[in-house]
């Protein structure tokens, strides 16, 4: 399927070049680094079409992270991050591919599938490379380092984050997903590891000053906070202030949420709170506005799974109708929060009802049996992205009978997916009977009229296959759940809410506190607790 949302469209316009990497060094806003010369501008031959994968088990079949798991069958001689793989660079004096992802990555997948099952490709990276496979829920301080390394090398971000390191572990080159061979005006992978490797064999003092200027611009920004020097001078008393001109700047008045380009939009929980806040404080009618038309455009939206719950998470396109189908974690727990929150000043029943909607999501599908919340689920199904939640007219009719469904679809309609087959697509409330202005008074009545309806899809959609589910139990998103959940379950008086908080943080204190040090382990995986104490715990209510 030809997807709308690209590597290219979501994280910016990288088009797979080698000298991407020197060129856009060259190129940083924030830190006057000395010119690159630019590198790797060469040809090279196509290496084989994808190939059935070996047969073979790699060291990640030992890990505990679902991720590194599904790379565990890969002819790639994958190693976990590690001074193992660190020795084995410096000894070979070879160079380090460093690939970051998590379980319900999309383009993760595609990636597996399409270039580290293929022999061919793998063959190449056994040769040349020392090759690492991260997994950002496990290890979140290297995905912190290493995706501002690609943020500072190529001005974009996203996953799966590939660089390319010294022996030492200095990027200085990166990008999301390589193509399995060459296209027109880029490189494939295959021509890129080769490209690489040779600069590597012939010049290897050029790759290590470009990674000292990384590593010397990653100090810099560590050393201000992250902030460029535009924000440091901002006086604290009016950071709100700025923040908001911004922000409302960048208001989509017409759809609701914040125009970032590129035609994608994300719920962007922390920006729409900001605005909140910025109503809380001062009063600012604008601030609450924007946050009303955000709020009400995704519950109408089909980033809002209409009959199961939850958000997905992101729009494709700019009226929020078309996701991508991941569902996360902390997505939700931030939205039942914010939805709590927003009630609580304006008393609009839609952001009970949302509130709620998030609520049940997480009660029945991202709930372990003992306690806990699960992390993810995937957006596709063997390859095919959204084949759980698409429907064509013809289906709902036929589970409805024609009467029902002309009832349904008076307040429903469908959007298809580009590239879909005809009818197929997404549900959503028609647009024809409310806007991201509109607060959903009209629609209520009619959607309590159809719940049985909407319960009925539902019961024909769970005998789908349903997306894979990352069931690790990660601490600090737990944390932000139950904070979340039991303030939302306390803003609207839902004492049940409360109860799945508490048995949520039970389910922590049993097993994930290390009793020897005092801390909390990073994440529960299959009943057993796994990584550092140093599990961030702010905001989290567990302390």
């Amino acid at each position: 399927m030809d997807r709308r949302h690209s590597p290219d469209r979501q994280f910016g316009s990288q088009r797979w070049r080698l000298s991407e990497g020197a060129l856009r060094l060259r190129q940083l806003i924030f830190f006057a680094l000395a010119p690159a010369a630019a590198m790797w501008i060469l040809s090279g031959p196509l290496i084989a079409a994808e190939m059935p994968a070996e047969t073979r088990t790699n060291r990640l079949i030992h890990s505990g992270s679902p991720y590194l798991l599904q790379h565990a069958h890969n002819p790639v001689d994958w190693y976990p991050w590690g001074e193992e793989a660190f020795a084995k660079a410096k000894k070979e004096n070879k160079l380090i591919f460093l690939s970051v992802g998590y379980s319900t990555c999309y383009w993760c997948h595609v990636a597996e599938r399409t270039i580290y099952s293929n022999p061919a490709i793998a063959a190449l990276m056994n040769r040349w490379f020392v090759n690492i496979k991260v997994d950002r829920e496990e290890r979140p301080d290297v995905d912190q380092t290493y995706m501002l390394a690609r943020r500072l090398l190529t001005g974009s971000g996203g996953w799966p984050n590939n660089l390319f390191l010294t022996p030492d572990l200095k990027p200085f080159f990166a990008g999301s997903y390589f193509p399995p061979e060459d296209r027109e005006g880029a490189n494939g992978f295959p021509t890129i590891l080769k490209l690489i490797h040779e600069d590597w064999e012939k010049s290897p003092a050029k790759i290590e000053d470009i990674g000292g200027q990384v590593l010397a611009a990653l100090g810099r920004v560590r050393d201000t906070g992250g902030k460029p020097a535009s924000v440091l001078k901002i006086r604290p008393a009016d950071w709100l202030v700025a923040a908001r001109a911004q922000l409302l700047g960048q208001r989509d008045k017409v759809y609701g949420g914040i125009d970032g380009g590129g035609g994608t939009k994300f719920p962007q929980s922390p920006v729409v709170n900001l605005l909140l806040t910025d109503y809380r404080l001062n009063g600012n009618a604008e601030s609450l506005q924007a946050v009303a038309e955000t709020l009400n455009a995704m519950a109408f939206g089909g980033i809002h799974d209409q009959l199961g719950g939850g958000m997905h998470r992101y729009s494709t396109e700019p009226t929020w109708s078309v996701p991508h189908f991941e569902k996360m974690l902390y997505d939700n727990a931030q939205l039942i929060g914010l939805y709590a929150d927003y009630y609580a000043i304006t008393q609009q029943p839609l952001a009970r009802e949302m509130a709620a909607d998030i609520a049940g999501y997480l009660a029945r599908r991202m709930t372990a049996s003992e306690g806990g919340f699960y992390t993810a689920e995937d957006a596709d199904i063997e390859g095919k992205e959204g084949e759980t939640y698409l429907w064509t007219k013809a289906e709902i009719a036929a589970v409805l009978g024609a009467a029902d469904a002309d009832r349904f679809f008076d307040l429903y309609e469908l959007t298809p997916l580009p590239n879909e087959p005809t009818g197929s697509g997404v549900l959503r409330i028609r647009q024809d009977r409310t806007n991201a202005k509109n607060n959903g008074a009209s629609v209520l009545p009619a959607l309590t009229e159809i719940v049985s309806l909407r319960a009925k899809l539902l019961e024909i959609r769970a005998r789908r296959q349903q997306p894979a589910r990352d069931d690790k139990i990660v601490v600090s998103i737990n944390g932000l759940a139950i904070a979340r959940l039991a303030r939302a379950g306390t803003v609207v008086g839902e004492q049940q809410w409360m109860q799945w908080a508490e048995r949520a943080g039970e389910y922590l204190w049993q097993h994930a506190f290390d009793a020897k040090t005092g801390g909390l382990h990073r994440y529960v995986y299959k009943g057993e607790a796994r990584g550092d104490e140093s599990a961030c715990r702010r905001d989290s209510g567990l302390t």
